[in-house]
């Protein structure tokens, strides 16, 4: 109680966004956070004090301060958000939510880069964030709740959206940390041309459990008379010898276990690139003869091989998909106090996957057996149109209203035999002799959908303003939950998830204070979960409610202090037996009641900083039953900075206590399962500006 009572009086947000040219004893906390622009809602600049919604962002000078070697390190320090770190660059994600896993988890929260989702709207991957150079970012914003009609299927609980680099100095920089991890990172920029590159070999703080990886951001920008351009190439490359989870009671406590790799044949291969073109036209002023465009067309591509060490028999997954299409939107300014978006979205994707099992099971369990699962293709059609419509009522009140309408189609091929038979069309050692894959015959299946929202913002005095938001989302079943199926499962029944939800907040910004309160209600229908006999079922009903907060204080001109916090409640509200149990009113599991951060920052001149931080994650249920939890766990961190003319050194130790902390845990397949944090751990950083 004692650690929640200090969460719950003091939290929130980094230090905002600040101008270059500006020193901290220049400009109060206040003008700072002001002048924050935030791209996500609308792929454009807003400034947050205007915006209707809740985002969290920390800003590149911070990334470059963390140097983070994964994601989820970067945003513990946003309210409401929980990036939950497997092995190597391995993640499960929770943004106003608890920690999703299956198939179609990764579909609950949008991954953007720019705006542009990084994936096609069927074919998701949970770990699908390491596709992105957030370690070079110009910055990671977080959108916490339904996106707005910018955004369609995915966005149901948020969206995690990085910002592409921006080199404004030339650099190359060299990092060493504990357990043979090594990194290079090159930032170069020249008229048009920008280059942001890093790579990477960790040796894996468990045995056989290290990485290579290789990411790069090719940019290119071009300025008309009436037209610019942004043209972005991403590309990333991961090799990754995977750990599997450790089991028993507390064995992320054992010191003869808690570093061991009990699954050292899992492995992981990833590609991934992007090519995409923003087009704009800007005419100058808002009144009605003025508007504002924007084209982008983009290309995508990944592919993935890896081992499910997970899963009895281990067979290997390959995935992969090609996908094109066109974002647009054209902003039409009514008149001075009224602006009206138009927008359509196409995009078209042709998306496979296989599974094979190497490994033969004993006859009792040979329902699993030994061969091909699963060879499938998937082309999809997604059209998209929407409108958004912002008015300043008064000087006081500004108030928007957007509707989104989606239309997606799958066309499915199936390349086996269709049925519950081996690849070979014998049957398997089963009371039917049904094996455990179904495989659906040749077939098409669409949906459409549409989401709206509606929200209002009030300037109650210079200093506090007030946001209140209706929103509504929705995800479409991913082809993993249609076509990937068991024994005799029917598609029929899986339909897109849909949420409704309310939420309202409140920003105060005066001189050294910036302080800001977030509340929300959602609830899901359609919710796609396993039932007691292994089957998808669609008939799920959850409930989401929580407060949010964020503070940042100026003790004088050299420290700061800033906090973030989240109370949620995440709850199955009515659902199918789970287990032949009845879950319903349970928590649902993997998703704490409480989760903050606090820093407190030493920065006498823009040379030097120093940072402790404090993250904070509060225990959990294991399982559906709420029979096994998690106690949660305090973490300390220390980071240091000394810049001179040319050069950077950089200093940053995580977990300074050693704490035996586990970065996930669940209770499945009768024991408890860890993905084991690491110990303490010391990263140093050369960086030469050129």
């Amino acid at each position: 109680m004692k650690v929640k009572a200090q969460l719950l009086f003091g939290s929130a947000l980094l230090l905002s966004t600040f101008s270059a040219t500006q020193t901290y004893a220049e400009t109060t906390l206040s003008e700072r956070k002001l002048e924050t622009i935030v791209v996500t809602g609308r792929r454009d600049g807003q400034t947050m004090d205007k915006l209707i919604g809740a985002v969290g962002q920390v800003n590149g000078a911070d990334l470059q301060l963390m140097g983070h070697v994964h994601i989820s390190q970067a945003t513990a320090r946003l309210p409401g958000v929980w990036l939950s770190r497997g092995n190597g660059q391995e993640l499960l994600a929770a943004v106003r939510s608890p920690v999703f896993t299956g198939a179609g988890s990764c579909g609950e929260i949008q991954t953007s880069e720019d705006g542009l989702p990084i994936r096609p709207t069927g074919m998701c991957n949970v770990n699908q964030l390491f596709e992105v150079n957030s370690e070079q970012a110009a910055g990671l914003e977080v959108w916490r709740g339904p996106g707005t009609v910018f955004y369609g299927s995915n966005a149901l609980h948020g969206v995690i959206n990085s910002l592409s680099p921006q080199i404004d100095r030339n650099y190359l920089s060299l990092e060493t940390a504990s357990n043979d991890y090594n990194r290079i990172k090159l930032g170069w920029n020249q008229q048009q041309w920008q280059i942001a590159a890093n790579g990477v070999k960790d040796a894996g703080f468990k045995d056989d459990s290290g990485f290579d990886q290789q990411k790069l951001s090719l940019k290119h920008q071009w300025t008309g008379t009436e037209i610019s351009s942004d043209t972005h190439f991403s590309a990333v490359n991961l090799n990754q010898e995977t750990a599997g989870f450790i089991r028993g009671e507390n064995a992320y406590r054992d010191p003869q276990v808690w570093k061991t790799n009990p699954n050292p044949e899992a492995f992981r291969d990833a590609q991934a690139f992007r090519l995409s073109s923003r087009f704009s036209n800007s005419n100058s002023g808002n009144d009605s003869n003025s508007s504002e465009w924007q084209i982008t067309p983009y290309l995508r591509h990944s592919s993935m091989t890896f081992l499910q060490h997970y899963l009895p028999g281990q067979a290997e997954e390959k995935n992969g998909q090609t996908s094109a299409g066109i974002q647009s939107s054209h902003k039409q300014y009514l008149n001075a106090d009224t602006s009206l978006w138009l927008g359509a979205d196409i995009e078209w994707a042709s998306m496979w996957v296989e599974e094979f099992q190497a490994n033969a099971l004993g006859s009792a369990d040979n329902v699993r057996y030994q061969g091909q699962h699963y060879d499938f293709e998937v082309d999809s059609q997604q059209l998209a149109a929407f409108a958004n419509l912002e008015s300043a009522v008064s000087s006081k009140l500004t108030a928007e209203a957007g509707v989104r309408i989606e239309y997606i189609n799958y066309d499915y091929q199936n390349n086996m035999l269709a049925g519950t038979s081996k690849d070979d069309g014998s049957a398997c050692n089963s009371s039917d002799g049904s094996c455990r894959y179904f495989r659906p015959a040749d077939r098409a299946d669409s949906n459409d959908n549409y989401n709206f929202h509606l929200g209002i913002n009030y300037q109650i005095n210079p200093v506090l303003s007030a946001y209140s938001r209706v929103a509504t989302a929705y995800r479409a079943p991913q082809i993993n939950e249609l076509y990937r199926l068991q024994r005799e499962q029917q598609i029929n029944p899986i339909k897109p998830v849909q949420l409704k939800s309310v939420e309202a907040g409140l920003r105060f910004y005066k001189n050294a204070l910036s302080a800001e309160l977030n509340v929300y209600r959602m609830n899901k229908q359609q919710v796609i979960l396993k039932d007691s006999d292994g089957f998808l079922v669609n008939d799920g009903e959850t409930s989401h409610r929580g407060i949010e907060w964020q503070l940042g204080y100026e003790l004088n001109a050299d420290w700061q202090i800033s906090t973030a916090g989240a109370w949620a409640k995440h709850l199955y509200s009515n659902s199918s037996p789970l287990n032949g149990v009845s879950v319903n009113g349970n928590d649902i599991d993997t998703a704490p009641r409480y989760q903050g951060s606090a820093q407190l920052r030493y920065q006498p001149s823009e040379r030097i900083t120093a940072e402790l931080e404090w993250l904070y994650l509060g225990r959990y249920f294991l399982d559906a039953a709420n029979n096994h939890q998690y106690p949660g766990h305090n973490v300390l961190n220390l980071s240091l900075r000394q810049s001179f003319k040319q050069w950077d050194l950089r200093l940053r130790a995580t977990n300074l206590g050693d704490k035996r902390i586990a970065d996930r845990a669940d209770f499945a397949f009768g024991s408890y399962r860890y993905f084991v944090g690491e110990g303490r751990g010391v990263l140093a950083e050369v960086k030469h500006y050129f």
